[in-house]
């Protein structure tokens, strides 16, 4: 018994117990090797050496931790809004305010024709003065050169048949007819001559400036005359036509002759010769009058646009409406000019003045109730055709 005994000893050795101290330096060793990925552990003992064999272990992957970032609630803010700084400006016309305009287009109708028919009587009828431009005739500047001054009236005992203006102190314009001219021709002399000879009974005078035009050159710058305002009308209507439509540019066409005959009408009944200045004055009326009237029909045509329906007297009357403060600013910067050329200007200043203040009333009553009128009557015109034809079609059917 005393040799199986030793022979389990052999064989069933029990393991050593280390010590405390031992068992610390081995997990030290464990810790140091942690890193490198093995686990390995040798126990070194005084007397035997025993190694212990241990399974090796995954290193585990230092995982940092996804921090998000903390994004702190940031309340809106509310702006305040901001206040409406309005600015006011002069106006003659309360904005916002509408009125209808179409509602009158029967009395304005009425009345241009009647100016109209007045200033056809008075043209056709020959009662326009013709300046010595236009008939022929001799236009004479005189200056008294004798002491003190001396009385228009005197003058006009002189020339009975003439047209004596005074044009300054002791400077008369003389204008005086073809007959005048043929005489002197026939006796011999020149027109200067003979209204110096004439002049001569009430005192002493000189010429400054004399222009003399005969018969033929009178009518070549009447038809000339007569050609420029007609394709000054033409031009600007085939512009309208390209801008706008050809209803705008019938109402267009048909106010710019109201405007330069019913202007001629009035000016030869206050007197107003006819001439190449007086002329040029309506033909800068034309360009005037049409541009009241391109802003108001620009203005319906952007109207038309946003509300993409048919025509609509509101929208007519809206358009009106919001550019009638511009059109009587326009009207009023024009016409302080004028007035002080009417007042303080002699001659043909005093006749263009005339001219020019005639046509702004006229010009501007035109393109509020003439030009826009015409050209939504010929589209309810067109419209009332248009119906008429599809009764007439649904009838047969």
């Amino acid at each position: 018994m005393a040799e199986k005994d030793k022979f389990k000893k052999k064989i069933f050795k029990e393991p050593k117990v280390e010590k405390p101290h031992e068992e610390k330096e081995v997990e030290k060793k464990i810790e140091e090797k942690r890193e490198d990925g093995k686990v390995t552990t040798q126990l070194d003992t005084k007397k035997q050496d025993t190694k212990v064999h241990t399974t090796p272990v995954q290193p585990q992957p230092k995982v940092q931790a996804k921090t998000q970032p903390i994004t702190p609630k940031i309340q809106p803010t509310v702006k305040p809004t901001p206040k409406l700084i309005t600015t006011k400006f002069f106006s003659f016309f309360p904005y916002g305010k509408i009125i209808n305009f179409l509602k009158f287009r029967k009395i304005a109708y009425a009345i241009s024709s009647a100016l109209f028919a007045f200033s056809l009587f008075i043209i056709f009828s020959g009662r326009v003065p013709l300046s010595t431009d236009f008939k022929g005739g001799v236009s004479a500047t005189i200056k008294y050169e004798g002491e003190g001054t001396i009385d228009i009236g005197k003058i006009r005992e002189v020339f009975g048949e003439g047209n004596i203006q005074s044009i300054g102190k002791n400077e008369f314009l003389i204008k005086l007819p073809l007959d005048f001219v043929e005489k002197a021709k026939a006796e011999g002399k020149d027109a200067g001559t003979a209204i110096i000879e004439k002049l001569e009974k009430i005192g002493k005078f000189k010429t400054e400036k004399i222009e003399s035009v005969g018969s033929l050159i009178g009518a070549e710058l009447r038809k000339k005359g007569i050609y420029a305002v007609i394709f000054s009308i033409i031009g600007i209507s085939i512009y309208i036509v390209l801008r706008f439509e050809w209803r705008f540019a019938v109402g267009a066409a048909i106010s710019l002759f109201h405007d330069s005959l019913i202007t001629l009408g009035i000016a030869s009944v206050l007197g107003v010769e006819l001439s190449l200045p007086t002329l040029a004055a309506i033909l800068a009326l034309i360009g005037y009058s049409i541009n009241d009237s391109i802003i108001i029909a620009d203005r319906i045509r952007e109207k038309l646009k946003i509300a993409r329906i048919a025509w609509t007297e509101d929208i007519f009357n809206r358009a009106i409406s919001e550019t009638l403060s511009r059109t009587i600013i326009t009207f009023l910067t024009v016409l302080f000019p004028t007035l002080t050329i009417t007042i303080f200007g002699t001659t043909t200043l005093r006749d263009i003045g005339i001219i020019f203040l005639i046509g702004l009333i006229i010009g501007t009553y035109s393109s509020i109730f003439v030009v826009s009128s015409l050209a939504y009557d010929i589209y309810a015109l067109q419209k009332k055709k248009k119906e008429k034809e599809v009764q007439k079609t649904t009838q047969k059917v």
